[in-house]
């Protein structure tokens, strides 16, 4: 709102909406701040400048002001607030100021002597309505609503204390994709039926209740076509079928669909991380293409009533759920499976020399990681020898720690089996980036340092390359370490590095043929997982909690049997009594002190322990009672 001495009827606001003509003023001014401060019917007394003594020329340099002029019947008198000139080619890029985009609470703020609230006019930017009709001479903000939107200087108070910067992800160029966490599941087995035969002219046909189907299968395959987890990005969750349920006339159901996970080669699978962060346990290595593994089995199938029959129960009236399948959440981390491994410091012309001994085509330039993500090429020495080379990104110094992006991909050199080291021969002291770059990989795994390498000085056609030839010879020959020297830009000496590297990688190849004993059970992890599923239902522990009178019977078997067991005949509660007292189940309990009422918790069903009566028979001492089962 203007000030009481002047006469005209002009308003100024802050909003840029005042700007048009012939339109009601508005009630609420649009913000990017989400939260709301109102004005409580407060006027302000606005001292603006008189209209600028200069103009822009044409041809000439521009000049920009704190704030707009005002109008020819705008009369207020310059106190101590002059036009400040700025030359556009003195301004300086924008910062991040504070207030940018905030509204106002007047409500904190006190009139000063002058009749200002706390703040410096100058700092903001006015808009003056158009015409005399915009806003009569009565209008004022007199809406409890009616809001300010300020842009600009807001002094040094930082409004962005207590604010966290959200952290930036790695850039799509330098995703790898070799992580992924994918959801696994075998299929649950089907349940079998209760059927009865009944057919003309076959009396007392007995039961026919067919099994179910058994559960699919998860497998986990190599595929040689894939070279990164990228697929995984998208499916995560890999669910086998379930078996089909039986039918009458013994007809069992049919077998659960199996899933098949293709990874590519060289793909670790482990266990995934607990809750307590305890990274899981080696599952799997896959290596060579083709290699498959059946990782989870499918659940067993239920039983029908025709399988209970017996010369004691000839019609059964009972029958089985499938079991359900095994699940688990795994980790897939890709190691790239290579014979040779090209590592050094950035911009030592590890790409370069890839580019030239091979058909690959990495990004090649003259800057520190050119490389952001490791490259495969394949080196051909006669019709029949073949060798996959590495190329990976640069390493500085404390790259085991994190920094650069040796972090990310120094785990795909436990997969080579020689190392080049390319050492930059054009840098200041290139012995000591060899150093360094020794004791980041012997930093991230001591059996990196203990693989055989070739070091390789390159960049021999630079002239610092070349005086500091001699004396990087000299140290690395007092430690027995021979090197070799090249040019990769003009594949000068480059053959003898691919040749050197290729005999080490030979002979490690022929080492480990010998030592190799018979060939690797993939299937271990379905072994495990089955012999879990078979274990016997005389294996238990029993727990007992004081306080809540609660006693636990854990077990596999018991978990596999009371999770499989059709509540819904009365057989099977029948059954299920039975069972507890030939595995020994009651007999321990009244061993260790249960007491009428007591809860009994086995696996995941709640039971009340009951006495029987004193003339029940020496079988039915303790037995469960058949209504309290939940």
């Amino acid at each position: 709102m203007v000030s009481p001495t002047i006469s005209s009827s002009s308003a100024f606001c802050f909003c840029p909406q005042s700007l048009a003509r012939n339109r009601p003023a508005p009630k609420k001014n649009i913000s990017i701040n989400p939260k709301k401060k109102t004005i409580q019917n407060r006027k302000l007394n606005i001292k603006d400048a008189p209209a600028p003594s200069s103009a822009v020329q044409g041809g000439g340099e521009a000049t920009t002001y704190t704030s707009l002029p005002p109008k020819d019947d705008f009369s207020i008198p310059l106190q101590n607030n002059p036009i400040r000139e700025v030359k556009l080619s003195d301004l300086k890029p924008p910062k991040k100021q504070k207030g940018f985009g905030e509204r106002l609470d007047f409500d904190d703020k006190s009139e000063d002597e002058n009749g200002k609230f706390g703040f410096d006019y100058e700092k903001f930017e006015l808009y003056e309505g158009g015409s005399d009709s915009d806003y009569e001479s009565g209008d004022d903000f007199d809406d409890e609503d009616d809001e300010i939107l300020v842009f600009g200087d807001g002094g040094d108070e930082n409004v962005f204390e207590g604010m966290t910067e959200k952290e930036k992800g790695v850039p799509a160029v330098m995703r790898c994709f070799d992580r992924a966490k994918i959801y696994v599941k075998a299929g649950d087995g089907g349940n079998g039926v209760v059927a009865f035969r009944r057919e003309k002219f076959v009396p007392l046909g007995g039961p026919s209740g067919g099994d179910g189907g058994r559960g699919g299968n998860v497998y986990v395959e190599v595929d040689g076509s894939m070279n990164s987890l990228l697929p995984f990005r998208q499916s995560v969750h890999f669910r086998a079928g379930r078996g089909g349920h039986g039918h009458g006339r013994k007809q069992n159901g049919a077998k659960g669909e199996d899933v098949v996970v293709k990874v590519p080669p060289g793909t670790v699978v482990k266990e995934a991380a607990g809750k307590g962060g305890v990274q899981g346990d080696v599952l799997l290595e896959l290596l060579q293409p083709g290699q498959r593994a059946l990782l989870l089995p499918g659940g067993r199938s239920g039983r029908g009533n025709a399988s209970f029959k017996t010369g004691m129960n000839k019609v059964p009236k009972i029958a089985e759920n499938g079991e359900k399948g095994p699940e688990m959440w795994l980790e897939l981390e890709l190691k790239l499976v290579a014979d040779v491994g090209i590592v050094g410091a950035p911009n030592a012309g590890k790409s370069t020399f890839l580019s030239v001994i091979s058909a690959a085509q990495p990004a090649v330039a003259n800057y520190p990681f050119t490389t952001l993500l490791p490259n495969l090429g394949v080196v051909s020495f006669d019709y029949d020898a073949t060798m996959v080379v590495a190329d990976l990104p640069g390493l500085l110094e404390g790259a085991h720690r994190g920094f650069g992006l040796g972090h990310e991909f120094l785990r795909h050199t436990e997969r080579c089996s020689v190392l080049v080291h390319m050492v930059d021969g054009s840098s200041e002291q290139p012995e000591y980036e060899f150093d360094a770059v020794r004791l980041e990989l012997e930093m991230f795994s001591p059996e990196l340092a203990e693989k055989p390498y070739v070091v390789a000085f390159n960049k021999m056609d630079l002239p610092e390359a070349c005086e500091n030839w001699i004396s990087f010879r000299e140290k690395l020959r007092s430690c027995e370490i021979e090197p070799f020297c090249m040019s990769a830009v003009k594949s000068e000496g480059t053959q003898e590095v691919i040749c050197a590297a290729h005999r080490l990688a030979k002979e490690v190849r022929e080492v480990s043929k010998e030592g190799a004993t018979g060939s690797v059970n993939l299937n271990h992890v379905a072994d495990m997982v089955q012999k879990q599923q078979t274990a016997p239902i005389n294996e238990f522990e029993i727990s007992h909690d004081s306080d809540s009178n609660t006693w636990h019977v854990t077990g596999s078997g018991l978990q596999r049997f009371v999770q499989m067991t059709n509540w819904r005949y009365i057989d099977s509660a029948k059954r299920f009594q039975h069972v507890l007292e030939a595995c020994g189940v009651n007999k321990s309990l009244i061993r260790l002190g249960v007491k009428e009422g007591h809860t009994v918790f086995v696996g995941d069903m709640e039971l009340v322990w009951h006495d029987a009566p004193d003339n029940a028979g020496p079988s039915s001492v303790r037995k469960w009672a058949e209504d309290s089962v939940k």
